[in-house]
């Protein structure tokens, strides 16, 4: 069945609050069952796997508990709780920099929480992307592949024709060459294809070995959008990294106020310098994430331009194999012909299925792009 692009990242995080982190290690140790047969693996199959073996995650979940355990403690140390702009005079060293401490605690037990949901997101989309560039490299493999098997041909009817003498031998080391280069780009995409594999294999757990099947289609739908701006804003209301900021600011507000919010003497001209460089940060982050999602909407929207102009392509390289199969039954055409036909399809549909996975991952990123630059 396959899983609807846009909401794929939603459902991850509602799936996360019921992850047990007892996978069997089984599954976890290859991708082979005991008969040696390969098995087929669901993308989000593939999702939950990562999420149980990423030890980054794992150390984001020990954060939480280490900033929960700093805020509880920076929580018992107060003793008495200021009133923002509620007092023109200081507090008393102890009392700014215990505040200040709990403010600063309280802040980075909340901004862990987020950074875990974030890294889930990114790991998230960084399956998706290794999960496609298997069958991506998959696709380029059997293309080599073919177009080996063309310049097989070809080289055969040149030194057919070099006996018949019809060409030069100056004309068949061309073919030769031709075949030599083919041969080398079947062999560069094996090794493509074995390097997506153990970027794929490193993410979820498997063995460096293991082939699984990874035969889950992304679905072509144009992304949806009705205001560009008002999406904007979504991303900005939801960017943890948007969100730091914002409330680091709230922090330094406290602490203009405050002389003594360092434990020592701050004077007022620094004071402010910190929290204006704060807003300054702020407005920088919110500019590269806006710049970011408008970004990712126009790559998007490109690539569905594009998507026409690749299907009508296939369509015409898929007609004409019908006529030169029809011509081959009729033994009106060489094999040469026919294999050079089935070589055309196959760069079409490589093209235009490659599309649909770009676009697929552009629309996953535009729905959380602080999920790409995390990724990335």
């Amino acid at each position: 069945m396959r899983i609807k692009m846009r909401k794929l990242l939603v459902a991850l995080a509602a799936a996360v609050v019921i992850i047990s982190f007892s996978i069997s290690a089984a599954i976890a140790a290859s991708g082979n069952d005991a008969t040696g047969n390969r098995q087929a693996l669901s993308l989000q199959k593939a999702i939950d796997m990562a999420i149980q073996n990423d030890k980054g995650l794992k150390s984001a979940l020990a954060e939480i508990d280490r900033t929960r355990s700093l805020r509880e403690q920076a929580q018992d140390n107060v003793s008495f709780t200021p009133v923002e702009g509620g007092y023109s005079g200081p507090y008393g060293p102890q009392i700014e920099a215990t505040w200040l401490q709990l403010l600063g605690a309280d802040l980075n037990y909340r901004a862990s929480q987020r950074t875990y949901q974030a890294d889930l997101d990114a790991l998230a989309l960084k399956v998706c992307k290794a999960y496609w560039d298997v069958q991506v490299a998959q696709e380029k493999l059997s293309l080599q592949e073919k177009a080996k098997q063309q310049a097989l041909l070809s080289l055969q009817n040149a030194r057919a024709a070099v006996q018949a003498g019809t060409i030069s031998s100056a004309e068949l080391a061309v073919k030769e060459n031709l075949w030599k280069q083919a041969e080398d780009s079947l062999t560069a995409a094996q090794h493509d294809l074995d390097n997506a594999y153990t970027i794929f294999n490193n993410l979820v757990g498997l063995e460096a070995d293991a082939r699984p099947l990874l035969e889950e289609q992304p679905a072509y739908s144009p992304l949806d959008v009705v205001d560009l701006e008002y999406e904007v804003e979504r991303v900005l209301e939801n960017d943890p990294n948007v969100w730091k900021a914002q409330q680091n600011i709230d922090v330094k507000r406290w602490s203009a106020e405050m002389m003594y919010s360092s434990g020592s003497y701050t004077p007022y001209d620094a004071r402010q310098a910190e929290l204006q460089q704060a807003e300054y940060t702020l407005a920088s982050v919110k500019e590269t994430m806006a710049k970011a999602t408008r970004s990712l909407y126009y790559q998007a929207k490109s690539l569905e331009e594009n998507y026409g102009a690749a299907q009508a392509a296939l369509k015409a390289a898929q007609e004409k194999l019908k006529v030169e199969q029809a011509k081959a039954a009729a033994g009106m055409n060489t094999k040469a012909d026919l294999v050079a036909a089935e070589l055309d399809v196959a760069k079409a549909q490589e093209t235009l299925d490659e599309l649909v996975r770009n676009h697929a991952y552009l629309k996953l990123a535009f729905e959380k792009p602080w999920a790409m630059s995390s990724s990335n």
